[in-house]
């Protein structure tokens, strides 16, 4: 590896802290084998097709380093490296597998970072030359090299950066109001947007730039949106009222609503084994739904704020991020307990 180690750059006690790791295990053949404390402030999270490493964005805390992007070991979860980001955390994630380029969403700096993941090197940080934006979800169309970032604000818009020169190309206009999930099916050459704040799906061509159809979300506050693309299937999360639902990509017709843990945030999907999860924030847990029969497989119990997931598409594990309590509050108030699992990255096993 080529990245700075990761004793220079981490201090001594967050060193422990990175190494301390949890075992549950579940009926049912669903396992939380591991949950290892990692940074502060941990947001999303993606795995690397290639070699199966895991990384997640650390925004810290307080007198916490940060932020940083920490690589973790696949199977123990150990952080065995970390990429420094200065000034600007990253929020976001989203991966290119093909060009070994991961991006982050800069949320609180109206930027995006490009990251070479062989040397950890900060490529470029991407600006759409405004002065407010709300950089959020990030999605890769890797056939077309091509980068969708949501800019959240009413109306919202996506950006579209060029994944070969890393520079802001334009932005998709009218991406409805309070615009934060995104999915691609580069094939088809369409990109799925939801809108929280009008409860809908929008659709755009991404070839001619515009928006082709929108439809509505089957539920309210539409948070995030995972694709099926063989199924034509979108999923998405309602976040008020823990509720999944699956939609027909190309009429939006509601095909099922399904009742998943409580203040469901992140969603993915794996084809491979037909199987699609839900970090659910306020249920502390992750949900795992039968793609075919759209029962739920298990409720899995996290003792954290699920927030974000993502499957190793060989292995079929499942990675989930799981944020702290947070330690501000009003004066005369008493601060909440901390979670014994928060601020960690949890394995699931099949």
């Amino acid at each position: 590896m080529h990245y700075s180690k990761l004793h220079q750059l981490v201090p001594k006690a967050a060193m422990l802290a990175l190494t301390t790791a949890a075992s549950v295990t579940l009926s049912h053949a669903q396992t939380l084998s591991t949950s290892a404390k990692v940074g502060k402030g941990l947001y999303e999270i993606v795995v690397d097709h290639n070699d199966g490493a895991v990384y997640v964005a650390s925004v810290g805390q307080g007198d916490v380093l940060g932020p940083y992007i920490y690589k973790l070991d696949p199977k123990t979860l150990a952080a065995v490296d970390s990429i420094a980001l200065g000034e600007a955390a990253g929020f976001g994630l989203g991966i290119n597998q093909k060009t070994r380029t991961l991006y982050t969403s800069n949320t609180r700096s109206n930027s995006v970072h490009a990251i070479d993941l062989k040397t950890g090197k900060v490529l470029a940080t991407i600006s759409n030359g405004e002065k407010k934006s709300h950089t959020r979800e990030i999605v890769v169309d890797e056939k077309n090299n091509k980068v969708y970032v949501s800019d959240v604000g009413d109306p919202s818009t996506v950006w579209v950066i060029d994944g070969k020169t890393n520079r802001y190309l334009y932005s998709l206009e009218d991406a409805g109001k309070t615009a934060t999930g995104l999915a691609i099916d580069g094939k088809k050459g369409l990109l799925y947007v939801t809108a929280m704040g009008d409860n809908e799906v929008h659709v755009y061509n991404t070839k001619t730039r515009e928006k082709v159809k929108s439809f509505p979300s089957g539920s309210e506050s539409p948070i995030n949106i995972a694709l099926d693309k063989k199924g034509n299937r979108l999923f998405i999360t309602d976040s008020k009222n823990s509720v999944l639902t699956a939609l027909n990509a190309s009429t939006g017709e509601l095909l099922q609503k399904i009742t998943v843990g409580e203040n469901p945030i992140g969603v993915t999907f794996d084809a491979k084994r037909n199987r699609v999860y839900t970090a659910n924030r306020q249920g502390k847990s992750l949900t795992v739904v039968d793609g075919k029969t759209y029962a739920v497989i298990k409720d899995i119990p996290t003792e954290g704020l699920s927030n974000t997931v993502a499957v190793n598409p060989k292995t079929g594990a499942a990675y989930l991020s799981n944020k702290q309590v947070s330690s501000r509050v009003r004066e005369g108030q008493t601060p909440p307990a901390p979670l014994p699992n928060g601020d960690t990255v949890s394995l699931i096993t099949f």
